[in-house]
């Protein structure tokens, strides 16, 4: 009976240690994983933070969606304008919310906070004629478009239209035609 009592206490020497060992590595696991949450949450509320407050972000989302001053910015003009710096500096922030997005770090829940705010910019026929010219002449240089994921989204998501990738020159004709034609025809319906 003694050798009984003797190797017990000796293997619970042995596992104790172990045993405080797998309780202290869950409670730290447990504890990052919150302090993950935390950090995930103060990382979209940075990103959110500055798509919504930030003067020139918010400035330049407000142009391509309501200015009806510049209602065609798009022309010959914009071109090394400060107008041009200041969307292209917007569109920057959003393909880099997006690429955020492709590689892990921004998950699908997450980008449907900011979903509204990406999605409103497709609505925009001169910020489409604005990102399909420089898709063709990217291509055309044989170097990536500064805004590609912004496009591949808005491909992928179906806000342009199926030829948007083909260098058909009226394009962005058919597609200024085609809104015009969907206002007319939405003003009718709310008659």
């Amino acid at each position: 009976m003694d050798n009984i009592i003797c190797y017990i206490n000796k293997n619970l020497l042995e596992i104790i240690p172990i045993i405080l060992m797998v309780i202290g590595g869950i409670f730290a696991l447990i504890q990052w994983k919150a302090a993950v949450k935390v950090r995930r949450s103060e990382f979209l509320n940075e990103i959110m933070n500055k798509l919504l407050f930030d003067k020139e972000i918010t400035e330049a989302m407000y142009k391509i969606e309501y200015d009806e001053e510049i209602n065609n910015w798009y022309n010959e003009e914009f071109h090394g304008s400060d107008l041009e710096k200041e969307i292209d500096n917007f569109l920057l922030y959003i393909c880099y919310i997006l690429y955020l997005h492709g590689i892990g770090n921004i998950n699908k829940e997450e980008l449907k906070i900011i979903n509204y705010e990406v999605s409103r910019i497709f609505y925009s026929p001169e910020l489409e004629a604005y990102l399909w010219n420089l898709y063709h002449f990217s291509k055309r240089e044989k170097t990536q478009c500064p805004f590609e994921e912004l496009i591949n989204y808005g491909i992928k998501n179906k806000y342009f239209l199926n030829d948007f990738l083909t260098n058909d020159k009226d394009y962005c004709k058919k597609r200024h035609l085609l809104d015009k034609n969907k206002n007319v025809n939405d003003n009718n319906n709310e008659i």
